[in-house]
């Protein structure tokens, strides 16, 4: 989407009424800057929060697979072939979770973005200027491509633990393989 659409959709019809009243329209422009602030900042905490959710249950998960093993637990080859199919999809919904928040935290830096052009400081824009937009690697490496590599490390390890572990011949020889 390119800016002018932005600020097409973003500024309503009744600016017009304010361009004249200067002030009250930066101050308007300020209070609905501060509380998409809040909103943006907020969808992060939920994400952080989401992140931790997911780690501790991919942590927990390889908790489970540890107990199996040491225990020698009844049916190994069902444990240790479903544990790790659980934990592949979950990784993989929390890899899709991440790239959402990502996806929506760039729709709010552009909306962020739109409203500083109202306002007498372009902080956000600034920033994002300084950090090379995310183009130079030496600058600013994007937390989302690395918080990406958190499920896709896990969703690794599973395949490995079902390469690794699981008694393949066990599984191939009880379906008639």
């Amino acid at each position: 989407m390119e800016p002018d659409d932005v600020d097409t959709l973003l500024f309503t019809k009744n600016n017009a009424n304010l361009q004249g009243h200067k002030d009250a329209y930066v101050d308007y422009c300020l209070e609905q800057y501060r509380i998409y602030l809040h909103v943006f900042n907020s969808t992060s905490d939920r994400s952080h929060k989401s992140n931790e959710f997911f780690l501790g249950l991919n942590a927990a998960i390889i908790g489970i697979l540890g107990y199996a093993e040491a225990k020698s637990l009844p049916h190994p080859n069902i444990i240790f072939t479903m544990i790790p199919i659980v934990g592949i999809s979950i990784s993989y919904s929390w890899y899709k979770i991440i790239r959402s928040y990502s996806q929506l935290n760039r729709a709010k830096f552009k909306i962020l973005h739109a409203l500083e052009e109202r306002l007498p400081a372009a902080l956000f824009k600034t920033e994002w200027h300084l950090l090379g937009e995310g183009k130079d690697k030496s600058k600013y490496y994007r937390f989302s491509k690395i918080e990406k590599n958190i499920p896709i490390t896990f969703i690794l390890l599973y395949i490995i633990i079902l390469v690794v572990i699981v008694p393949w011949g066990n599984i191939l020889g009880f379906l008639g393989f």
